[in-house]
């Protein structure tokens, strides 16, 4: 029943999809011909790379490039009047957006031949995608303590989540100081983006493998630990890394009995009402600290304004670069952002335009590619001088002072904690920091090669884990289009990835010789 329901959906986002294309045609100024090129090329390219072949990275890389360059862009004509947030378009003639679309037109050309190349790779070479395990210790731990170890679980996942939200360990759009250990929190942003979710697949598979069933309840402790760990760390991604989790639950539910459909219908309309409570409870939070923050921020600023010498220019230095107006009369002191702090559009808008603002504006893609094809810099220098940023917590991104999108953007801080978001370019924009759309496509299918090597060789590392797999998957393609910030310390994630892969083998392969 869901998989019908699955290719009727399919075929009428496809038909919307279409129209919605043609429909937007007349409020292009450019080439008519580019513009629906460009829109087809990527409708086709989403529906090559999510069919059963593809693999959970085609399927999510597609899906990532779909919304930033496609769904972005379409409507952002149809309600902005082609103004794309970020883009600074409105300075930049029609010939050298009708240039952009002509690359995002190969570079979803790319993706597909990548895709198409690496499937007949995978058929000529391919990898068993099982080995025969032993039961390991853990895993016969948990089956024979099954109640007991997920009681355990789910009290760790509100304890971590409570501590987390109360002490700001890690969140997203803030960075506290505290006294803590580094490791520790380290510690803490691992266990929340990896460690967690890689238990939950590990006790998944475990009861698929050995109990030959799906177990409801397991997976709503799944459920809500993503919902637990993300809204804690003030991210509204949770529908993005839960989908991840069940898709390949969904896909193995198939393997038993068709009861399950019902059962994964409740699931799914589960999954919606904590979307919305995760999206609500987190973009509440965040509006109070901002509001906390900002008092905050005007005491601390008064009182060091008070105590200022005419010689010491290094707060006003910090303010300055925080976009605050800063008057020479010091007893006074004007918090105006040049742009709402709260708001990212420069009339307060009402609760529907805003949510309609970040369901648009949400993504990395057109805009940022916009940006670097329109500048005069590009070139392998720009590359090379991106790759050297060193991570500052007080300063804008390399991206943002160099396409000039620090003007817009506010930083600030107190004694206590740095109000820090950056906006970043993706992978794909960075990549033509260079100037050269060979060396972007030719990335690309390395990419591709890489990461479906990746996902091809944890089937037979995982034993199959599509669980364990779809979730790597999908955190890899998340980092690949939000990269561009500080790009050297890619190796923390690269780490991240590593321990979370050692951990699952810990999981499943330990065994103590005084038990064989």
């Amino acid at each position: 029943m869901i998989y019908q329901i699955y290719k009727i959906l399919r075929i009428i986002f496809f038909t919307l999809f279409v129209c919605a294309s043609f429909y937007s045609i007349k409020l292009y100024e450019g080439s008519a011909i580019v513009y629906i090129t460009y829109c087809l090329s990527l409708i086709l390219m989403l529906f090559y790379l999510t069919d059963k072949k593809a693999s959970y990275f085609e399927i999510f890389f597609s899906v990532y490039l779909f919304l930033g360059f496609w769904f972005k862009y379409v409507f952002s004509l149809l309600l902005y009047d082609g103004i794309v947030y970020d883009s600074h378009i409105e300075t930049i003639p029609m010939k050298n957006i009708d240039e952009v679309l002509i690359l995002g037109i190969w570079i979803s050309l790319i993706c597909a031949l990548s895709s198409f190349i690496y499937r007949n790779f995978k058929k000529k070479y391919p990898f068993h995608n099982k080995t025969n395990l032993e039961r390991s210790f853990f895993t016969d731990l948990y089956l024979k303590n099954r109640i007991t170890v997920l009681i355990i679980f789910l009290t760790l996942i509100i304890l971590l989540a409570f501590f987390n939200l109360n002490l700001g360990i890690h969140q997203r759009g803030f960075l506290y100081y505290h006294e803590l250990p580094w490791i520790i929190t380290n510690l803490v942003k691992w266990i929340l983006l990896f460690g967690f979710t890689t238990f939950s697949c590990f006790i998944f598979h475990v009861e698929i493998i050995n109990l030959k069933k799906i177990n409801i309840f397991t997976i709503v402790i799944i459920l809500f630990e993503v919902f637990s760990s993300y809204t804690s760390m003030l991210s509204r991604s949770f529908i993005i890394n839960s989908s991840s989790l069940m898709l390949p639950i969904y896909q193995q539910s198939t393997k038993f009995l068709k009861k399950y459909d019902t059962k994964l219908l409740i699931l799914f309309i589960f999954l919606l009402f904590l979307t919305v409570l995760s999206i609500f409870t987190a973009n509440h939070i965040r509006i109070e600290k901002l509001v906390n923050f900002k008092s905050e921020y005007k005491e601390i600023t008064e009182k060091k304004l008070d105590k200022l010498s005419d010689k010491d220019l290094a707060l006003g230095e910090k303010l300055s670069n925080y976009n605050f107006e800063i008057p020479k009369n010091k007893k006074k002191i004007n918090l105006t952002l040049k742009e709402n702090l709260l708001n990212p559009m420069s009339i307060k808008p009402t609760p529907r335009e805003l949510i309609q603002f970040m369901i648009i504006n949400r993504w990395t893609g057109i805009d940022s590619l916009i940006l670097v094809s329109s500048s005069k810099s590009k070139g392998y220098d720009l590359f090379i001088r991106a790759l050297k940023e060193e991570k500052n917590y007080l300063d804008h991104t390399f991206y943002e002072k160099e396409f000039g999108l620090n003007v817009r953007k506010t930083n600030a801080d107190t004694d206590k904690t740095i109000m820090k978001g950056n906006t970043l370019p993706g992978i794909i924009s960075f990549l033509y920091y260079t100037g050269s759309p060979v060396f972007l496509l030719l990335s690309i299918i390395l990419i591709f090669f890489i990461f479906n090597s990746l996902e091809n060789f944890l089937r037979y590392f995982t034993n199959n884990n599509l669980v364990f797999i779809c979730f790597i998957s999908n955190m890899i393609v998340t980092r690949l289009f939000h990269f561009g910030y500080a790009p050297k310390d890619s190796y923390m994630f690269l780490v991240s990835i590593v321990l979370s892969i050692l951990f699952y083998s810990i999981l499943m392969r330990f065994k103590p010789r005084f038990l064989r």
